[in-house]
């Protein structure tokens, strides 16, 4: 890379340095001035925020890491009930899905696409109370009774326990609580939705307390299939949760016993094939659409689509202060998930496509988990923390495909796979941090990792379809079978830098490098049986920071920054082999984001509150070379928009001798145009969602009516979008919706 092609993310890097000490020399100077005057001054304030993805309990505002948080009363409020909603309504997540066990998170543009294998993993990690969950689609469902979800930016090496390259979700439940208490809430709203949802907590004796949690939610469809009057991306979900906490926050030993329950069934996804605007010419399902004045909202899949997850978890974590100055934590963690799914690629028979591909899959993981660490708890301004961790993954993951072709038989036929992996993880980490006491501190940490995989494929072709050959992309006559058997082990040392410098308690700045690791798999449905034993190998991604976190105006006014740079190294992705007309996954060679985001939060009155935030990203391939004689070094990076911002309001007000009885927020979330794939030539345009709610609370504040609406102005826009010979297979996100929430707390 030329020192040219290096000025842009200097002058970015430059300016946040500048702005950073302009900041925080505002921020001393304000804080001088605070101490000087009435230290008792009164207004409104922000509150404190608590997270614990450094594996300690810390402000926020003091933690050297790009890392936001969406609290309870945001999530309920925003009527954030799942992964999608999340990165809908938020500008530091993106992602895409063509059904709830296809999801692909994407964070300051690392995402994984379409890599599907048991041996595969997300470029994101998903955690559920410091709980890895390695296959979100299959194993994870809705959001419910939470205290906060921690959005972590940029590759984590050494802390999350598992390593992940694109950043995480860390979900944090409700805890129980000694002193009795509870809530429920029934909800009625559009396309006869039901949701109801609650807690209970209090203790069972003196030394332990309990917490049980539930929901249900009930929809028809926001789309439909015309052809077998069918609703498409409907719902019926349940989850509940039971949670045993041994000992006192104070206690030299402490114990959390949790247990959850997810179901969830639907008629699947609609998969709605418009012209695609961006190809010259009219696709010929998008003229048969026009021409049979099909709305954009339906579909003719001849197939009976349909999604059904179930997922039980549980874990138990154990900490001990019994060491002198540290504090001993053991997680252990099982999960048992089954997911099943079936649909139309298409969504439309043959003809008018010109092949019908029915697609049945299955996914049944197990997970085992164990984390140990050992922290440092005194006030010594030497901090170190060390552990271990290891995990287990058995994934079983049969897979049909269906397909039938009346002018071309080459695509036509019926085969089957059926795939399983294992894959072990053993890891060692530690962290050592100094606080010099003057403002400064420096802290590093490095992991060692180890990922053994192997598993097993049996392939058999059902069908050829009558011209000799099965379906793509296997290749041979009816009755063609082989069993093949893969493994392979890789190593890998990762780290994780920081310097810090606190001006004073309000403002904090900090230069950072990180390293984080995916680990490489093997391609899904491969066409031969050679095929079958190639890998791929694992991702790399280095990170290079620096941040601002300030509070303003005795904390009425929050300020974080961060620019940043990336490597990335060996991008897993997938290509289209002409030799058999099948997906290959390989490594791409690399790819470079740069990036700014920037956070805004005000306590404008007693009752306004302001939230702003933007993500805004270059992200280039540098060296992408598809083997199919397609190049895309210089090409945007796919399924990334290069601006995301959110605007929120939320205002509080009494109503006679109520206090803070009307409560009103609205947020709008836009992001710019994102590319599908790597050519750049089919794309979703950018569009804005706005989520609006209004809420009254009972003088005793024990119960509350809100009204709510979601894409108010019902804009219609895609969560996937697949090219196919002209056309684009759309994948709608959900329309106008709303509804009147009735709670009650005790």
């Amino acid at each position: 890379m030329s020192v040219q092609d290096r000025k842009p993310g200097a002058i970015a890097w430059a300016s946040l340095i500048g702005l950073s000490i302009s900041t925080a020399s505002i921020t001393t100077a304000l804080g001088a001035d605070a101490s000087a005057g009435d230290t008792a001054a009164t207004g409104p304030s922000l509150e404190e925020v608590v997270v614990t993805a450094q594996k300690r309990e810390e402000r926020l505002q003091d933690v050297p890491v790009a890392i936001s948080a969406v609290g309870a009363d945001a999530l309920i409020a925003n009527r954030v009930t799942d992964l999608y909603t999340l990165a809908a309504s938020v500008p530091w997540v993106n992602m895409t899905q063509d059904s709830a066990v296809s999801q692909q998170l994407n964070i300051r543009g690392i995402v994984s696409v379409k890599l599907n294998d048991a041996s595969a993993e997300p470029s994101v990690g998903l955690f559920v109370d410091e709980v890895y969950v390695s296959r979100m689609g299959s194993a994870f469902t809705d959001f419910f009774d939470l205290d906060r979800i921690e959005v972590i930016r940029g590759p984590q090496g050494v802390l999350l326990g598992k390593n992940v390259v694109g950043g995480a979700l860390s979900i944090i439940t409700a805890k129980p609580n000694y002193t009795p208490g509870g809530a429920a809430t029934v909800s009625y709203g559009n396309h006869d939705s039901f949701m109801a949802n609650g807690h209970l907590t209090g203790g069972l004796s003196e030394n332990v307390a309990a917490r049980f949690a539930f929901q249900v939610r009930d929809r028809s469809g926001y789309n439909r299939n015309v052809l077998l009057n069918r609703d498409l991306d409907d719902l019926e979900s349940y989850q509940a949760r039971a949670q045993l906490q041994f000992g006192h926050p104070d206690d030299e030993l402490r114990a959390l016993l949790s247990v959850e329950y997810g179901k969830d069934e639907s008629n699947g996804t609609i998969r709605s094939a418009i012209d695609d605007p961006a190809v010259a010419g009219i696709g010929s399902l998008g003229a048969f659409r026009a021409a049979n004045g099909l709305g954009k909202r339906e579909d003719m899949s001849p197939e009976a689509e349909y999604v059904k997850r179930r997922s039980i978890g549980a874990s138990f974590r154990v900490d001990w202060d019994g060491i002198p100055n540290a504090t001993l934590t053991s997680i252990s963690a099982y999960r048992d998930s089954k997911a099943e799914w079936g649909y139309n690629q298409i969504g439309f028979d043959n003809p008018p496509s010109i092949v019908d591909t029915f697609v049945f899959q299955t996914e049944t993981p197990q997970t085992f988990s164990q984390e140990v660490r050992l922290a440092s708890n005194s006030d010594s301004p030497l901090e170190w923390l060390v552990g271990a961790y290891y995990q287990n993954d058995d994934i079983d993951r049969p897979y049909q495909h269906n397909a039938h072709a009346t002018a071309l038989a080459v695509f036509s036929g019926h085969s089957f796979y059926n795939a399983s992996a294992k894959i072990e993880t053993a890891a060692a980490f530690g962290q050592l941090g100094y606080d010099f006491q003057n403002g400064w501190k420096v802290t590093g940490g490095v992991r060692y990792l180890n990922d053994d995989k192997s598993g097993t494929k049996d392939v058999t072709c059902l069908d050829d379809g009558g011209d000799g050959s099965c379906v793509t992309p296997l290749r041979g006559p009816v009755g063609t079978h082989w069993n093949v058997s893969y493994g392979e082990s890789w190593d890998a040392v990762t780290g994780q830098g920081n310097v810090e410098y606190r001006f004073n308690d309000s403002a904090l700045v900090y230069a950072s490098i990180a390293q984080g690791y995916k680990g490489g798999g093997w391609d899904f449905i491969p066409p031969t049986p050679e095929a079958a034993q190639i890998s791929f190998d694992p991702e790399k991604v280095t990170n290079y920071e620096v941040g601002l976190k300030s509070d303003l105006f005795n904390q009425r006014l929050r300020v974080n920054t961060a620019v940043f740079e990336m490597d990335y190294k060996d991008l897993q992705a997938q290509r289209t082999d002409l030799t058999c007309l099948c997906l290959i996954t390989s490594n791409a060679g690399s790819a470079r984001i740069r990036g700014v985001e920037f956070e805004l939060e005000a306590a404008a009155t007693d009752g306004l509150t302001i939230n702003a935030a933007l993500t805004a990203l270059d992200p280039i391939y540098e060296d992408y070379d598809d083997r199919a004689g397609h190049i895309y070094d210089g090409k945007t990076m796919q399924r990334t928009p290069k601006f995301k911002y959110n605007l929120g309001l939320a205002y509080a007000t009494s109503v006679g001798s109520w206090s803070d009885a009307l409560e009103a927020r609205v947020n709008y979330t836009h992001q710019s145009k994102m590319y599908w794939a790597p050519d750049n030539i089919s794309f979703e345009p950018g569009y804005g969602l706005i989520d609006a709610s209004v809420r009254l609370n009972g003088p005793s504040q024990n119960w509350a009516v809100t009204l709510w609406g979601k894409n108010i102005t019902d804009e219609l826009y895609s969560q996937l979008g697949l090219p196919f010979l002209g056309d684009l297979v759309e994948v709608w996100g959900p329309p106008r919706t709303y509804g009147v929430d009735f709670t009650y707390s005790f």
